[in-house]
């Protein structure tokens, strides 16, 4: 990768701000609803990016989000027992249900995030983003892979984070390019053991940081230096900043 400029070129990673991010969310719920809505014998179809769910399940955990942000229930957003009573409550119902219930409360949704925090509002659409995908990956369904304003927010998010937390573990420092976010520098190269190169489309980011490629997936991706080095940063740190919710899977995802 072309770092001519010198260790440092890339840019800060960077978190959009509320109105843009509140903006992606809407667009991810526009396209989610648009691809599922009315459709026949998809709501038991196995989702193999979230294994042990099915499309049915998925929108129910989306709507669940949304409900547990109007009830202001987020003491434990992000880990697992929290998703697992989202589908609890609502896999019962049909897809176009969850929608309708989804759209309701909206309304109180975008209310809320206006007092949030940029990163909170930007992991939402990473999340969101993520299981839009993971839906489609279930229907077999390849578009929607260009970077829009969703892709910006949800790759602002991981990369602010991972920033943070590769200056803390001391990790390599990361150049990550994208067309959508050009060229992040993740860590700081000064004081990192080393560093390493990688670019990638927006989808492929978002998969890869969003915890759906293995190990053998992750390694085998175009990099510039040795990536064993940074293996770390997808085994404990993108698990410590979602309350152990992001970890390569065993087996691979072919998308």
């Amino acid at each position: 990768m072309d770092r001519s400029d010198g260790e440092g070129n890339g840019s800060a990673p960077l978190l959009l701000p509320i109105s843009d991010a509140s903006a992606a969310y809407q667009l991810i719920v526009e396209r989610v609803d648009a691809l599922v809505r009315g459709r026949v014998g998809i709501a038991d179809l196995a989702v193999p990016a979230c294994p042990g769910w099915n499309i049915r399940q998925v929108v129910a955990h989306l709507t669940g989000v949304a409900q547990d942000i109007v009830a202001l229930n987020l003491e434990e957003k992000g880990t697992g027992p929290w998703a697992d009573a989202q589908v609890a409550r609502l896999g019962g119902h049909d897809i176009d249900d969850l929608l309708d219930m989804w759209r309701q409360s909206l309304d109180v949704v975008r209310a809320n995030l206006a007092f949030a925090s940029d990163a909170g509002v930007c992991q939402l659409v990473f999340d969101t983003l993520t299981h839009e995908h993971d839906i489609r990956g279930a229907l077999g369904e390849r578009s929607s892979r260009a970077g829009d304003l969703a892709f910006k927010a949800a790759l602002g998010f991981v990369t602010t984070m991972g920033d943070q937390f590769i200056r803390r573990a001391q990790l390599p420092a990361l150049w990550l390019s994208t067309p959508t976010i050009g060229c992040v520098q993740l860590g700081d190269p000064h004081t990192a053991r080393g560093h390493v190169a990688l670019k990638v489309s927006d989808f492929e980011a978002l998969r890869t940081f969003g915890g759906r490629r293995s190990v053998g997936q992750l390694l085998e991706l175009p990099w510039d230096g040795d990536p064993t080095t940074l293996m770390p940063i997808f085994t404990d740190v993108l698990p410590a900043f979602t309350n152990g919710g992001l970890r390569p899977p065993a087996d691979d995802l072919i998308e």
